[in-house]
């Protein structure tokens, strides 16, 4: 027994110029750490696999011995327990990727100037490879990541590699601006999961928001995504606000008159980092309470509702729990202080390793 992570042990994140094991860590933000990194200047070369998990082990080995690697320090990932000596990866983050035809406000693409480009390496040979090499398990999970996936090169063959026949579960945040036939097929014949931030309730805060004029676009692919039940119980449709443009009650209620219309339960609740960002993550007293109130309103319309960042556990209940809401992970982000609560919270989350 000691001290480790599962993305350490079994995870796997490209981006687009490395290869690294994890993308979530908080570490970097606070201090400018990066993340475990299996390596710098990746253009999607094939890494013979036991070459991979020599990289990874640098870092598993550190934990085993019982220190912790500098890029891991203060983490909430960190847990003890009986670690498995089997060589696998059941956690992949595809994020190699820019491109995306809408372009929000509140973006990380915009505010920290990433560049968006269609320029990205060929993934799936690399995917092929290592699953052929039975080091990828079944059941795994795969969170897409970068810009978006319907108009990705690759989206419909990672789709059917490891969606479509239930060798994964995959996560996939999408505007549903296009919609992919193939997507759906994932969402109703396996455990495919989207996440649709659409973020207003009428076309002219969308327009403002997504400085697009796609509105009309996104509810045609809704009612398509929608189409069965078990399609729509795999989407998560998300109200980011987004202080002067959609910081209201009458909006957000003609957002869950969306939702209502489609058949959708499942809600995320979430606020543009930006702000906290320059409120030093303090929020205003009045985010909190609209949040406190679109809550109550969205259960009483027998709505699941959820406080997004990350890692939140899903609170269907009325009482609205200040804990549970995105302030506190960014505090713990900003002190480097993840008390007990806020590790359950993460370990009990949907999206967290199984």
């Amino acid at each position: 027994m000691y001290k480790s992570c599962n993305l350490i042990q079994h995870g796997l994140c490209f981006f687009n110029d490395t290869l690294t094991s994890c993308c979530f860590s908080p570490v970097d933000k606070v201090d400018g750490q990066v993340p475990p990194m299996i390596k710098f200047n990746y253009w999607g070369e094939i890494i013979p696999v036991k070459e991979l998990f020599m990289r990874m082990d640098k870092y598993a080995d550190i934990f085993k011995a019982g220190g912790c690697p500098r890029e891991c320090q203060n983490c909430y990932k960190i847990e003890e327990k009986d670690w498995p000596e089997e060589r696998y990866i059941d956690q992949i983050t595809i994020t190699h990727f820019s491109m995306c035809n809408a372009d929000c406000i509140y973006c990380s693409n915009n505010y920290e100037k990433w560049e968006r480009t269609p320029k990205t390496y060929d993934i799936l040979p690399v995917l092929n490879y290592f699953k052929e090499q039975g080091i990828i398990r079944k059941g795994c999970e795969i969170h897409i990541g970068g810009g978006e996936f319907t108009i990705y090169h690759e989206c419909n063959e990672i789709l059917e590699l490891f969606a479509i026949n239930n060798y994964a579960r995959v996560f996939v945040p999408t505007n549903a601006i296009k919609y992919s036939h193939c997507l759906f097929r994932a969402m109703d014949k396996a455990t495919t999961y989207i996440i649709i931030s659409l973020d207003s309730g009428t076309r002219k805060t969308y327009k403002k928001i997504k400085r697009v004029d796609a509105f009309n676009q996104v509810m045609e692919s809704l009612e398509k995504y929608a189409a069965t039940q078990k399609s729509r119980d795999a989407i998560r449709l998300k109200y980011i606000l987004v202080p002067t443009y959609n910081d209201n009650i009458a909006e957000f209620k003609k957002f869950l008159g969306i939702a209502k219309k489609f058949g959708i339960t499942n809600l995320i609740i979430d606020i543009d980092e930006r702000y906290l960002h320059l409120k030093r993550y303090n929020a205003d007293g009045y985010y909190i309470n609209l949040a406190k109130k679109m809550n109550d309103i969205a259960i009483e319309q027998n709505f699941i509702t959820e406080f997004y960042c990350f890692y939140n556990q899903s609170t269907n209940n009325k009482q609205f729990k200040e804990d549970n809401f995105i302030i506190r992970f960014f505090k713990a982000i900003k002190y480097r202080y993840f008390d007990k609560k806020l590790r359950e919270l993460y370990r009990n989350h949907r999206y967290a390793p199984k």
